[in-house]
């Protein structure tokens, strides 16, 4: 008796976790196919020949950067994509500063990645800040 309830319970627990395998799996588009077209990423050429800053749609540029990752996988970091004004592979994903508008590349290893180098604003921080005000902390 105390056998069958053993096995009982072990089917149960693999059908619960079959299902919720099933489940998660069929969960729609994912990666690059699971973002929507219409937000726009600022760009800025590192061609000092160049120097452009324009925005492109978020979707094609994570295209390009997955299209890049695949042409040469063992880049570390994100790759440059290909500048529609110089036609080089120098462009990158720039911020433009809400508080200040000046324009520096995305990313910062030891702070927040939209930290603007002039005023010190970072919209993340900004809006985590916002976040804890709201739940009392």
């Amino acid at each position: 008796m105390k056998n069958t309830i053993y096995v009982v319970v072990i089917v149960l627990c693999l059908l619960i976790a079959i299902g919720i395998f099933i489940k998660t799996q069929s969960g729609g588009p994912t990666g690059v196919d699971s973002i929507k077209r219409g937000e726009m990423l600022w760009m800025m050429c590192n061609n000092p020949a160049c120097k452009a800053n324009y925005q492109i749609d978020k979707k094609d540029y994570y295209t390009e950067i997955q299209e890049s990752m695949k042409a040469s996988p063992v880049l570390a970091g994100t790759p440059a994509i290909v500048c529609q004004t110089c036609n080089e592979e120098s462009i990158f994903r720039a911020v433009k500063c809400p508080n200040c508008e000046h324009m520096f590349f995305y990313g910062n290893p030891a702070d927040f990645d939209d930290r603007c180098p002039e005023c010190k604003f970072s919209k993340i921080e900004d809006d985590r800040k916002k976040r804890r005000e709201a739940r009392g902390g």
